[in-house]
């Protein structure tokens, strides 16, 4: 199919697809890329007084799960992300963001500046530390969500996301979180923690809203969104965004089936994983029917082969996909 009949799809993962050292390789060589995240390390450093490229590509260690450095990470590399594809030509069809990867798509829409994006993923984090138990999310891989839905239940864990038919992503407080984690052990059930040290997409992280909301995020209120904007929380497009999206976005659960299904929709479409892990390129990819034309193509990777990924996309964008 040619790629001029497919729609270009830009996509956002959040929390738990971060890790220390993402996009160091397009740091250290692309200029477009290294300009924004010195840009966004700036403004980081004024509002927490941490360097955002410090603790990424210098300073080394076993756990990188620190909310006030993760929250503004995720969003200041797909921000970067946008920059990289706008100096490559390469403009969206629509936008579609996951949980923080909202935050992105905000950006790219258009709705809100980069700033302002950064300003309230740090203040959202500064909120949940504040008040919030901690917590975590596990990924249960291979089971069926009638399994699942009673192991809830017994450890008063939630879904947080349905992410393929047998993929789905668990959230809660860490005491209980840690009970449902040696149980699947003992099950035998496929699992992985995520570096995320807060319950997103749960009730437990509810406490937070009010001071999030009232002391920062409605001060400033964001614009509407175009056509393109295709909504991770609703599962289509939206022409007017509700005043608290953006926490929506990071507490409620999450469908990522309904999404793709709405996508595909549209018709065919080139998928772009500008999000720091590829997960939501595979996320995609398992949740086309067979019948899809569509095609998917990630940038980043934990392995460094970024550079040799924006080659692939720009041969992809030049023939026929």
């Amino acid at each position: 199919m040619e790629a001029s009949n497919c729609k270009i799809v830009f996509l956002f993962s959040g929390q738990g697809s971060h890790y220390q050292g993402m996009g160091e390789s397009l740091f250290e060589s692309n200029t477009c890329f290294a300009n924004s995240m010195y840009q966004s390390d700036a403004f980081i450093m004024q509002h927490t007084g941490q360097s955002l490229v410090e603790e990424l590509y210098f300073r080394k260690s076993e756990v990188f799960d620190d909310l006030l450095v993760t929250h503004p990470a995720i969003v200041a590399i797909e921000v970067a992300m946008i920059e990289v594809m706008k100096e490559l030509g390469v403009t969206p069809h629509y936008i579609f963001g996951n949980s923080l990867g909202e935050f992105a798509a905000g950006v790219a829409d258009d709705i809100w500046t980069s700033q302002r994006a950064l300003e309230v993923s740090i203040e959202q984090a500064k909120s949940i530390i504040q008040v919030c138990v901690p917590g975590g999310m596990i990924a249960v891989m291979d089971e069926t969500k009638n399994s699942i839905i009673p192991l809830l239940e017994q450890f008063n864990l939630h879904l947080a996301s349905e992410n393929i038919s047998n993929h789905f992503t668990v959230s809660g407080p860490s005491i209980h979180l840690n009970a449902f984690e040696n149980q699947l052990r003992r099950l035998d059930i496929s699992y992985m923690r995520l570096p995320v040290a807060y319950p997103f997409h749960s009730p437990s992280i509810e406490p937070a809203k009010s001071e999030f909301l009232y002391n920062s995020y409605l001060s400033s209120p964001h614009a509407k969104p175009s056509n393109r904007f295709i909504s991770g929380l609703y599962n289509r497009a939206l022409d007017e965004l509700p005043d608290d999206y953006f926490w929506k976005v990071i507490s409620h659960k999450t469908n990522l089936i309904s999404s793709v299904q709405y996508m595909e929709s549209l018709g065919p479409c080139f998928y772009i994983d500008l999000g720091p892990s590829g997960t939501m390129a595979t996320f995609v990819k398992y949740n086309l029917g067979r019948e899809s034309n569509s095609t998917i193509c990630q940038i980043m990777t934990p392995y460094k082969k970024e550079l040799i990924q924006i080659e692939l996309l720009q041969d992809l964008l030049k023939m026929d996909i």
